[in-house]
């Protein structure tokens, strides 16, 4: 639930102190000494309204704690102390438009607790601005800021458990490092995170409470260590080039993120929840109900991308046919089944209503009771395979399939004979097939298929032939929930005899096979790029032939000498297969190099243009 950023008025009890900032500093330090508290952690200092932050912050010492009561303080704070500023009761700190709201210059700083607005429109004017390490921000409201939080020139900063709402630019990462940023609400700004090359670079971990550490590293430092390892763990030099940000929930902005740089968007796990990308008309489809979308979702402003986004409910694929008023339902496991399979129907109907469904074939039209009874009887003869009666709320039928491969459906009725609802099916006999059935190592071929059952985990897979079902897959593919298509597979890279085999919902039992498949070795050196042109942040896959035990593939912008590549990739002593690269943010033409090893670069063969843009 997005939280309001309306100001809290001032209190009447708050007005009578509107009158203090005309007293002298000796009356003022007078009224401050009576809410000192001595503690052997320091002293804690409480503000009431009318009486300034700024004012009470500046007496407290290091290891003080300065707590605020509720009210509207309008003012810009600057900590120059580790103190501890804690609102109680979500005060609301307002700069009135100029300068930033609240500016951390000292490490250690912790603040907690406040909604924070009002900064100016400067390009350094945020509502939290901080130029000091190892400072916490926990459970704020940072609202109708320029920018709601900078990191500028910063290390081990914490900033969890906000709401970083309505701000031009939720968070500015800029030049900081060793940072983390867990359990944030980041809704409805005009751009919701931002890093950029300016950043020196990235490197993330995780802690044990599940939040994030984004630590940077020399900006073209190489891709060493595992996922969350920090900085201290790998060292700094040499370290990480990866920014991990996850679990974060984006919702309402304009721009949920823009990233230029080169950093992780998942733990390797799972990622963000994108409000844009949690559903199946978004692009996002959860076929093994794990809460993950099985796509990425790609990061603008380069070549990243969330490897594992949130999926809600509505990723989850599902069959079925409801009436206008929501009161019938016909739901179906699958949408084609083989001919003389058992066909399980749930439906849902008004309470202690009377609902009749009939199967036929989906050109047949049944008109209920009466003198039409009997022509009724005779297409049932000649089409339909069952016909039943269905009483009461909600329930499932069991159905045996036609015969036959056609066309076929439901038809639910109410007991006013009306039609409520129909919902179609296929029955179809699985088939699979390869074309051409010859071919040399890592060469495409085209697989044909139709008669699956259209459920989100059904597959095709390449196999040794004679293997079992239940052994590994050379290759696999899903079919994208489809019943009839044609895939694209790449011949295995090891000569032999294969086949191709069709899968239902992630089943190791086939349901079709296909004519062997015969694969000879391959000769020759090759390497091409596809597609030829593409957006930036697309997908670019790079075949090649050929290739030596040490092997690499690198990217380049064309007529740049082969020592300045963009992203380099091993072959890993595969002779031939398939690589894929993430097209660069700029555009332009690029070609990728095919090398002997990555130590001399001795020259094998360069693919094909493609352009970006």
């Amino acid at each position: 639930m997005l939280r309001s950023s309306k100001f809290l008025p001032v209190s009447n009890d708050g007005d009578k102190y509107r009158h203090l900032h005309r007293l002298t500093p000796i009356l003022i330090l007078l009224t401050l000494s009576l809410l000192l508290m001595g503690s052997a952690q320091g002293t804690c200092l409480k503000v009431q309204p009318g009486i300034s932050i700024q004012t009470v912050a500046n007496l407290a010492k290091e290891g003080d704690t300065v707590l605020v009561n509720g009210g509207v303080y309008k003012e810009n704070l600057a900590l120059e102390e580790r103190i501890v500023l804690k609102g109680m009761g979500r005060p609301v700190i307002d700069a009135g438009g100029s300068g930033s709201t609240i500016t951390l210059k000292a490490d250690g700083i912790a603040l907690e607790g406040f909604e924070i607005a009002g900064s100016g429109p400067g390009e350094r004017d945020a509502g939290i601005r901080v130029v000091a390490k190892n400072c916490t921000i926990k459970d704020n409201i940072i609202a109708e800021n320029s920018i709601g939080i900078l990191l500028q020139d910063t290390q081990n900063i914490v900033v969890k458990e906000n709401s970083i709402e309505k701000n031009k630019i939720g968070l500015y990462l800029e030049t900081s490092w060793g940072n983390e940023i867990s359990s944030n609400l980041i809704a409805e700004n005009t751009e919701g995170v931002h890093i950029s090359r300016n950043n020196v670079s990235e490197s993330i971990k995780t802690s044990t409470a599940g939040s994030v550490s984004i630590k940077y590293a020399p900006k073209n430092a190489p891709k060493t260590g595992s996922p969350g390892q920090s900085v201290s763990e790998i060292g700094f030099s040499g370290a990480y080039q990866e920014n991990l940000i996850y679990q974060n929930e984006f919702m309402g902005n304009e721009q949920n993120a823009y990233d230029d740089g080169d950093n992780l968007w998942d733990n390797g796990n799972k990622g963000n929840w994108y409000d844009d990308f949690d559903c199946i008309e978004e692009g996002c489809k959860d076929r093994n109900k794990d809460g993950v979308c099985d796509s990425s979702y790609p990061i603008p402003g380069g070549s990243n991308e969330d490897r594992y986004p949130v999926a809600s409910e509505d990723a989850i694929p599902s069959y079925k046919a409801i009436s206008e008023d929501g009161d019938y339902e016909l739901s179906l496991g699958q949408t084609t089944f083989p001919p003389g399979r058992e066909i399980s129907l749930k439906f849902k109907a008004p309470e202690n209503s009377t609902s009749w469904v009939n199967l036929a074939p989906s050109e047949a039209e049944f008109k209920m009771g009466g003198e039409e009874e009997e022509e009724e009887e005779e297409e049932e003869e000649e089409g339909a395979e069952s016909r039943f009666l269905a009483r009461g709320p909600s329930g499932t039928m069991t159905f045996k399939a036609p015969t036959e491969d056609g066309y076929y459906a439901f038809w639910m009725y109410d007991d006013a004979e009306h039609e409520m609802v129909t919902l179609p099916f296929e029955v179809a006999t699985p088939t699979i097939s390869v074309l051409p059935t010859s071919v040399s190592a890592c060469d495409k071929v085209l697989v044909n298929y139709s008669g699956a059952p259209g459920l989100e985990g059904d597959w095709a897979g390449v196999y040794k032939a004679g293997s079992k079902d239940g052994d590994d897959a050379v290759s696999r593919q899903y079919l994208e929930g489809k019943s009839n298509g044609t895939m694209t597979f790449g011949a295995p890279s090891a000569p032999g005899t294969y086949e191709l085999r069709l899968f239902g919902e992630d089943s190791q039992t086939a349901l079709a096979a296909s004519a062997p498949l015969k694969v000879k070795a391959a000769s020759g050196v090759r390497i091409v790029a596809s597609p030829s042109k593409v957006k930036p942040g697309e997908t670019i896959e790079v075949t090649f032939w050929g290739a030596k035990p040490n092997s690499a593939i690198g990217m380049y912008e064309m007529t740049r000498p082969d020592k300045f590549m963009i992203e380099m990739q091993y072959t890993n002593g595969r002779p031939c297969g398939t690589m894929t690269f993430r097209a660069p943010s700029a555009p332009g033409r690029y070609d990728f190099r095919f090398f002997e090893n990555n130590i001399y670069r001795k020259l094998m063969g360069a693919s094909n243009v493609v352009t970006v843009g």
